[in-house]
């Protein structure tokens, strides 16, 4: 893509203005930051440096872009609101669940409608862009075609999937994120129980989690897994369940995860001795 086209941001949180900061740093306008606030949307122009602040449905807005940033909960009734508020002719939201069809308002306003969720955790830190991400993009063809040449000048890598495949999408994803810290969470919890305080815990299995996760980018799973179930050291796994049989949160996920690595870990053998381990 030659250059990139006039912005609105529309609700000026950590993933909006990581958004808003790689479009200007990519050479693009942005032509107005809209809050729920004028006090948010004027601090968050004063970050980008950028951007006329103002309240979304109060203040008119019209650029050839709007990108709706606002929880899930809020993005039909923000819709509603920019339709008769503003126009664009191309409208985005960042929601990875929910499909390009909420932004119906702005369809019917003469918008191409899409949805472009960076996979990506952001932290409201001021370098944050979605340069690297993995981006998903759904909708009309139009806002599609268009949402992929922005990943493209972004420095991203957008993948278009089907409206219906968002949620199993996104909850992969939500497992990926969310799950992997609860996952150190309860591994933190198990490691109380043998007296080791959390602030000691908590940064060093974290570490020990992504050094874990970090093999799983460069070589298939069979490669990246490891541990005792992956090695299938039955003696070691029968000391782990007893170990955990008092503390059925932690069972039942052991179990699981052990599961999974079975599967994937295919042709090692004594899978059934694992299993009959596991049930105890």
């Amino acid at each position: 893509m030659a250059s990139l086209p006039s912005l609105t941001l529309i609700g000026p949180g950590r993933a909006g203005r990581a958004f808003a900061r790689s479009w200007l740093a990519s050479g693009g306008a942005l032509e107005g930051v809209l809050g729920r606030s004028r006090d948010s949307a004027l601090a968050a122009a004063r970050e980008l440096g950028s951007g006329r602040p103002g309240v979304l449905g109060a203040d008119r807005f019209g650029s050839e872009v709007a990108l709706i940033a606002v929880p899930d909960d809020r993005l039909s009734e923000a819709a509603r609101e920019a339709a008769s508020s503003g126009s664009c002719g191309l409208a985005y939201h960042l929601s990875g669940a929910l499909p390009a069809g909420i932004l119906a308002p702005l369809s019917e306003a003469g918008a191409s409608v899409g949805s472009f969720h960076p996979l990506r955790a952001f932290t409201g830190a001021s370098e944050e862009t979605l340069r690297g991400a993995f981006v998903a993009i759904e909708g009309e063809e139009a806002a599609c075609r268009s949402a992929m040449g922005f990943a493209d000048a972004l420095g991203a890598r957008g993948h278009r999937i089907a409206p219906g495949s968002k949620p199993l999408y996104h909850a992969g994803a939500t497992l990926a994120a969310g799950g992997v810290v609860s996952v150190v969470g309860l591994a933190a919890r198990a490691w109380s129980l043998a007296g080791i305080p959390e602030q000691v815990a908590r940064p060093a299995l974290s570490g020990l989690a992504s050094r874990a996760a970090a093999g799983a980018e460069t070589q298939p799973f069979a490669q990246a897994l490891t541990g005792p179930i992956a090695r299938r050291d039955l003696s070691t796994v029968r000391a782990h369940c007893a170990a955990l049989a008092g503390h059925p949160e932690l069972i039942a996920l052991y179990r699981a995860l052990a599961e999974e690595t079975i599967a994937r870990t295919p042709g090692l053998g004594r899978e059934e001795e694992l299993r009959a381990i596991l049930a105890c």
